[in-house]
């Protein structure tokens, strides 16, 4: 009967390697996508998205995959001492020309729902994801709406 019991725990233990191992892979695919993501002018909404660099800092998962935390930082492509015209001018410029009124920069794409939206639509279209995952910021787990 002992060697029962230890047969199954090692198979559980087993199992639940193979999903870690699963899971750490999906990671890092969610994590390269979104970096190319968040790089790319022809996605992206934030009215800064050419001139940042932006790094996908770490990924980690809620319940299921389809919550997807994040972590992300972003630096200016070239020195803010080298541009012509302040960024938040030419983005207010730039905004009024469209007919908008404001304009959004990479923090409000994880703070306005509408806007990470466009991000998850992306990120399951190269992904051949089934369903279009929750994103959110890393720092938004254990809050009350996140």
């Amino acid at each position: 009967m002992c060697s029962l019991t230890g047969h199954g725990i090692s198979a559980r233990f087993k199992m639940e390697h193979i999903n870690e191992r699963k899971r750490a892979a999906h990671r890092r695919s969610v994590q390269a996508a979104l970096q190319q993501i968040l790089n790319d002018q022809a996605v992206m909404p934030n009215a800064d998205c050419a001139d940042l660099v932006v790094s996908v800092i770490r990924v980690e998962f809620g319940q299921t995959v389809r919550e997807i935390y994040v972590d992300v930082r972003g630096q200016w492509r070239d020195s803010p001492d080298e541009w012509e015209e302040d960024a938040h001018e030419r983005y207010k410029r730039e905004a009024a020309a469209k007919g908008e009124d404001s304009y959004a920069d990479l923090t409000d794409v994880f703070s306005f729902p509408m806007l990470t939206e466009i991000v998850a639509k992306e990120l399951q279209k190269r992904l051949g994801l089934l369903y279009t995952p929750t994103i959110r910021r890393l720092n938004d787990i254990g809050s009350p709406n996140g």
